[in-house]
């Protein structure tokens, strides 16, 4: 039995550094894809999550977030070349002046109905933000 918890373990860390290895390199020189975990992912914490969303204004936020220097991209569910409103070329040459950020919650994998809705919003969110971002970031 410890041969083969030792081997799982041996596979798990194999492949988790292999998805950071991955990572890594597919990220731009000092403009990584900073995303944050998600630390609650009960039905409870994504309806807050989306009520909180529904009641911002991606335009007005980007705006403010420009404002104070603060110049990023919002990332797209799950590992993609590109961002929600933006084609790939547009985020490509622009990623090289700022870098990528996720929402927090958002992640490659759906948990549940509630997660499902909230990824929803957060890419239509994420496609307004985006096409403000765009003017300062070319």
């Amino acid at each position: 039995m410890k041969i083969s918890i030792t081997a799982f373990s041996l596979s798990l860390l194999i492949m988790l550094s292999g998805c950071a290895a991955n990572e890594a390199a597919n990220s731009h020189a000092g403009n990584g894809n900073n995303t944050t975990p998600v630390t609650d992912n009960s039905d409870a914490s994504f309806i807050k999550k989306l009520a909180k969303l529904n009641s911002k204004n991606p335009v007005t936020d980007a705006q403010s977030s420009i404002a104070r220097g603060e110049k990023y991209f919002l990332c797209n569910i799950g590992r993609s070349r590109t961002v929600p409103g933006l084609d790939e070329t547009t985020y490509q040459q622009a990623s090289q002046n700022c870098e990528t950020r996720c929402l927090d919650g958002v992640t490659d994998a759906v948990i549940g109905n509630h997660h499902l809705r909230y990824l929803q919003a957060a890419t239509t969110y994420s496609a307004s933000w985006n096409k403000v971002m765009i003017n300062v970031c070319q």
